[in-house]
C-alpha cells in the first residue's frame, strides 16, 4: 500500500465513522492491500473488534498476462479501445497468464490449495460468477440474518456485485467506474434489492446507482474524471494525483459536508444486529473499493 493509499483508507474510515453506521462483520479479499485498508478503516471507526472474513472470491479480477503492467503502458502497447474493452467490458478477458509468469498463483503460498479454481484470465462475467458464489453462500445469508456488512474489495469485483444488485446490463457495465476508497452505502429491501436514495434519484457521479456515496456525488465525479484521463488520455504523461499538491487536503475535505455537494454524507443511526427492522428494509452493505 502506498502512502497515498494510507491517507485514502484513513479518510474512508473517518467518513464511515461520521456516517453513524455500526457494522456486524467485515468481508474482504486475500490481497494484502485490501486487508491493510480494512485495518486502517476499522481503527478510524473504533470497530477493530469486528469479525473479519477473507476470501479469494473477493479478489480483484484476474488480468492474465496484463498482471504487473502499468495501465498507461498497456494503453500505449495495445491501444485505448482494446484496453478499455479488457478493463470494462462484460465478457472479453485479457490474454491468459503464462505458466512462467512471475506473478503466477503457483508461486504464492496463499493459493496453494485452490490452484485448480483460479483461471488464467478473467472477464467481468467470470469475476461476477465467482463473486456471486460468495454473495449467495456468505453475504446474502448474513444480510438475511439482519447483519450490517462492510465489504472492502476491488473495483471489478465490486462492479460485478453492483451489476447484480442494480440489474445493470452487460452493454452498460462498461460505462461504470468506481473511485478508490469512497464508501458506497446501500439500503436493501426484503428481496435484497436497493431501496431508493433519499432524493429518489440515481447518483449523479455515474448515473446508474441507488447507493449513496459518503463523499458526495460531485467529489466522486471529479475523481472519476481525473482517473479516466490518467489511464486513457495518452497525451498525459505525468501522474495527475502526484500533481495535486493539496491532495491530502482534498481527501480530508471529503470528511466535511460542503455546499457544493462534496463531502461526507451523514446517514444517521441504522439498526444493527439485535435491533428490530422497520419491516421494509433489510440491512445495509457498505461497499468500499481500494487499490
Amino acid at each position: 500500500m502506498t502512502d497515498d493509499g494510507v491517507v485514502e483508507a484513513t479518510v474512508a474510515g473517518q467518513m464511515l465513522e461520521k456516517s453513524g453506521i455500526l457494522f456486524d462483520e467485515v468481508h474482504t479479499s486475500l490481497l494484502r492491500r485490501s486487508i491493510r485498508t480494512v485495518n486502517l478503516v476499522l481503527m478510524e471507526m473504533g470497530q477493530e473488534y469486528l469479525p473479519l472474513h477473507k476470501s479469494w472470491r473477493l479478489n480483484e479480477r484476474h488480468y492474465g498476462d496484463l498482471v504487473g503492467k502499468n495501465k498507461k503502458e498497456a494503453v500505449m502497447e495495445h491501444g485505448v479501445d482494446q484496453v478499455k474493452r479488457w478493463r470494462r467490458s462484460y465478457d472479453e478477458p485479457p490474454p491468459p497468464m503464462a505458466e512462467d509468469h512471475p506473478y503466477h498463483p503457483a508461486n504464492d503460498v496463499r493459493y496453494q490449495n485452490m490452484l485448480d479454481e483460479i483461471p488464467k484470465s478473467e472477464s467481468l462475467f467470470n469475476t461476477m460468477q465467482r463473486s456471486k458464489v460468495y454473495w449467495d453462500e456468505v453475504l446474502a445469508p448474513a444480510l438475511e440474518q439482519g447483519k450490517t456488512l462492510l465489504v472492502v474489495g476491488h473495483e471489478n469485483n465490486l462492479r460485478s456485485i453492483i451489476m447484480q444488485l442494480e440489474d445493470i446490463s452487460k452493454e452498460n457495465i462498461i460505462n461504470l467506474s468506481l473511485p478508490r476508497c469512497v464508501p458506497l452505502a446501500y439500503r436493501l429491501d426484503i428481496n435484497l434489492k436497493p431501496l431508493p436514495r433519499p432524493d429518489g434519484k440515481l447518483d449523479e457521479a455515474t448515473g446508474y446507482l441507488r447507493g449513496t456515496w459518503l463523499g458526495g456525488d460531485q467529489a466522486v465525479a471529479d475523481i472519476l474524471e481525473r482517473d479516466h484521463k490518467q489511464v486513457y488520455d495518452t497525451s498525459i504523461k505525468e501522474n495527475l494525483e502526484s500533481k495535486d499538491k493539496d491532495k491530502y487536503r482534498t481527501w480530508i475535505d471529503l470528511t466535511q459536508k460542503r455546499e457544493d455537494g462534496r463531502g461526507c454524507t451523514i446517514t444517521g443511526h441504522l439498526p444493527h444486529l439485535g435491533e428490530p427492522l422497520n419491516g421494509q428494509s433489510k440491512k445495509i452493505p457498505k461497499l468500499l473499493h481500494e487499490e
